[in-house]
Order: C-alpha cells, then structure tokens, then sequence
C-alpha cells in the first residue's frame, strides 16, 4: 500500500471514530435514558433476561413528583403468554430506577373468572388476550391517586413504619399508584423521597 492510500484510511478512520455517540445510536422518543440506575441484579433477575422476549408496554404518568413524567413498563417474557412472568419497572426522568417487582402472567390471568360466563372455559387465545390487554390497560389515568394516603386513611405498619406513613400522609403532593394482581390483591404504592424509591403503603380488595 502506498503512503498515500495509508494516509487516506488513517484520515476516515479517525473521521468515523470521532462521530458523536448520539449520531451513531439516535435516542428512541420517550424512551427513559439508558443510564438508568439498577438495583443489584438477583438470581431470579437474570434467568428472567434470559427468557424470550414477548411483550412491551410503557406509558408515561407523573408519580415521583408533580415535574417530569416517570416510566411505567412491563415486560412479559417466557415460552409462552399464559406461562410467562412480567417485569413491572418504574424508572425517572433522569434514568433512576424507583420499582421493580416481578410477578406471573397468571397473577394478571386471575381476575378473568368474572368475565367468564357459566361452565364456558376460555380458549388458549382468549387468555393470551386477556393477559395482554392486562399490560396495555395496567397504566390508566384512573389508577393515580392525589393525594396518596388521605387523612381518614388507617396505615398498614406491616408494610410501612408508622413514621414513613405519617410524613407521607402530611404531604398532600404525594401521588399514590394503584394495581391488581391475582383476584382481589390490590396493591398501593408512592415514593418515598428519604428512601429514593417506591414503596408499597397499602392494599384493597379481598
């Protein structure tokens, strides 16, 4: 090679290296930043990665503050919809992971026994539907509670100290998440400003 060509390839190997990182990967929209801040992976964590890829659903409500929106995404994985577990995270703005909890596909499967009519077992593909339907409606306007624990409201000490419930209860800015797993386990989550994350402060139903 002669030391023109040698020069020219040194010169668009240099150009290419210099691309901004941006440039080469564009930032999906409203995607939360891929510097998000994870927990210390468990076991069950990472055999979860492992598993096929099956569903994606995120949508974007304010919680952690009254400011910018946080990301509600739940991820179904497994050999299949009715059998697989779903990862349900909750990431900042500013890519902090707040939540994170794994359940079954069967835990949102559950409350279909009171869509069923009489000695009708649904089909393989109505579950699949059913599940589905689940993720993409788990994150609703209605579900948003402001504030999150009213003045009437009795604290659950199993779930949170007495101390937690009461300055969250005096924040009248807090803003409370509600969901349903299994038939009648409801659950209610806020963050917590001390501990930087979401914390379970309640239940309904059952």
């Amino acid at each position: 090679m002669n030391t023109s060509r040698y020069l020219y390839f040194l010169l668009l190997a240099w150009v290419c290296g210099c691309q901004p990182a941006h440039e080469k990967n564009p930032p999906e929209e409203n995607q939360p930043p891929t510097t998000a801040t994870l927990p210390p992976s468990s076991k069950e964590s990472k055999e979860f990665q492992k598993m096929p890829l099956l569903h994606v659903v995120q949508r974007t409500h304010q919680f952690s503050s009254k400011g910018e929106p946080d990301y509600f995404r739940l991820t179904l994985r497994g050999d299949s919809v009715t059998a697989g577990q779903v990862e349900f995270v909750i990431t900042t703005r500013t890519g902090q992971q707040i939540y994170q909890e794994l359940f079954s596909a069967a835990d949102l499967e559950a409350n279909m026994v009171y869509t069923l009519k009489q000695n009708t077992p649904p089909t393989a593909a109505e579950r699949e539907t059913y599940i589905l339907n689940r993720m993409n409606e788990f994150v609703q306007d209605a579900n948003f509670l402001t504030p999150a624990i009213s003045q009437g409201a009795t604290p659950d000490t199993s779930l949170v100290k007495l101390s937690t419930w009461r300055e969250l209860q005096a924040n009248k800015g807090t803003i409370g998440f509600k969901y349903l797993l299994g038939k009648e386990d409801g659950r209610l989550l806020v963050y917590d400003p001390k501990q930087q994350k979401a914390i379970r402060y309640g239940s309904f139903g059952g």
